[in-house]
């Protein structure tokens, strides 16, 4: 079942990040995170909970995308399935309910970066109908305190 994301997920959503994206992070950080980012309407955070133990298996994390020279949309942060669990279904039903949500509210696309060593990621996205449309690199600067 899929649905919006509670501070309780945080242990389970800690494992997902470890070992499906590969990021170090700890439950705290995650629960805070959720308390900070579940309700505002600036993004879409839900997860796949399993029918019988009611554990999180998976989740999406979505930012609006308002662009001032084109049309809004919804941008994916993350898309991760416990590897468990993984190839049932379940990153399908997080995609479709985040494309459902952006078509409901008459937005125009969803669109991701996904990195280049994820060839498994790539073959899941263009099985589910998307295309990629351009070659990037990704700049960034840390701030100090």
């Amino acid at each position: 079942m899929i649905r919006s994301i509670r501070p309780e997920d945080a242990q389970a959503l800690e494992h997902i990040c470890r070992t499906a994206l590969g990021h170090e992070t700890t439950s705290g950080h995650i629960k805070h995170r959720i308390e900070e980012l579940g309700e505002d309407p600036c993004y879409f955070i839900s997860v796949y909970e399993d029918d019988e133990t009611r554990q999180a298996l998976g989740f999406i994390q979505a930012e609006r995308y308002d662009l001032i020279y084109g049309e809004n949309g919804w941008n994916i942060i993350a898309l991760a399935v416990s590897p468990e669990v993984q190839r049932r279904g379940i990153g399908r039903q997080l995609l479709a309910s985040l494309e459902e949500h952006a078509a409901g509210r008459g937005d125009s696309f969803v669109r991701l970066n996904c990195n280049i060593v994820r060839t498994d990621a790539h073959e899941f996205y263009q099985h589910m109908d998307y295309t990629c449309d351009k070659t990037q690199k990704r700049f960034i600067k840390y701030l100090d305190d």
